[in-house]
Order: C-alpha cells, then sequence, then structure tokens
C-alpha cells in the first residue's frame, strides 16, 4: 500500500472547555495558511471544529474536566483533523437532525452544531476506540 506523506502536522491537547476554542482556531489557520487553503475553507473548518468542541466541553465530561487532544494533519490535497476525547461516548455521525421550517423563535434549542459541522467538512467520521471518542473532519483544499 502507498503511504501519502503529509507536509505539515501539528498534536495539541487542551482542557475541554470553551476558553481554549481559540487556540484549536489558532492552530488549524496556522497549518491550513501553511499549506495554501483559501481563507473561505479555513474558516469554514474553524467553525466545524468550533461546534465539535463546544459539544465536548459541554456534553462529554458532565460534573468533571477533561481534555480534548487534536491531530491534525495537512497532505497535498486537504487537512485531516482528528477530535479525541474520554467523555461519555457520543457519535455524531449517527445523529439525525430535523430542519424545521418553523420562525428561528419557535423552534427547539440545540442540535443545528452537528448540521452545520456536516456543512463545512467534506468527509465526517467518528470512531469509539480505547474508551475514546475518535472525530475525524476532512476539509478538501479544492
Amino acid at each position: 500500500m502507498l503511504m501519502e506523506a503529509t507536509e505539515y502536522e501539528q498534536e495539541i491537547t487542551v482542557a475541554a472547555t470553551i476558553e481554549q476554542i481559540p487556540v484549536l482556531s489558532d492552530l488549524i489557520e496556522r497549518l491550513m495558511g501553511l499549506a495554501d487553503f483559501d481563507s473561505r475553507k479555513i474558516m469554514e473548518l474553524q467553525l466545524a471544529v468550533e461546534e465539535a468542541c463546544t459539544n465536548v466541553a459541554k456534553y462529554a465530561y458532565p460534573g468533571k474536566g477533561g481534555t480534548i487532544h487534536i491531530v491534525a494533519r495537512v497532505y497535498d490535497d486537504r487537512l485531516e483533523l482528528i477530535i479525541e476525547d474520554e467523555g461519555i461516548p457520543f457519535d455524531p455521525t449517527i445523529h439525525i437532525v430535523a430542519l424545521s421550517q418553523d420562525d428561528a423563535k419557535d423552534r427547539p434549542v440545540g442540535g443545528l452544531g452537528i448540521h452545520l459541522i456536516r456543512c463545512f467538512v467534506d468527509g465526517m467520521s467518528f470512531e469509539f476506540r480505547d474508551g475514546k471518542n475518535v472525530l475525524t473532519l476532512v476539509k478538501n483544499k479544492n
């Protein structure tokens, strides 16, 4: 099997808090900028990661602190971002989002974050492995 070499790779572990989202956004911007992704694609992936990590921060570790581990790899034509946490198992890829035609004030709160993630990435997969939620997001360059 031919392996594709990565151009850039970075790993980071942060506390699973909303306050750490800018740190993750900076990482994405730096790596994607080095690989010449356009600003729209960078912003889309930043929003997807913000949604995913906000969900981890709010729901994965009820009543206790935890961490989010990110591995980001930039290949010639895409960025692969792996988000890991040891919180409550949750597979966002099987979550069904029922979009309502109601006015925003009449819609139930929640559920749109997963829909936004799907809209902003080109690939999304989930695995629960070794006691960890492992969410992989892919953003293509073109």
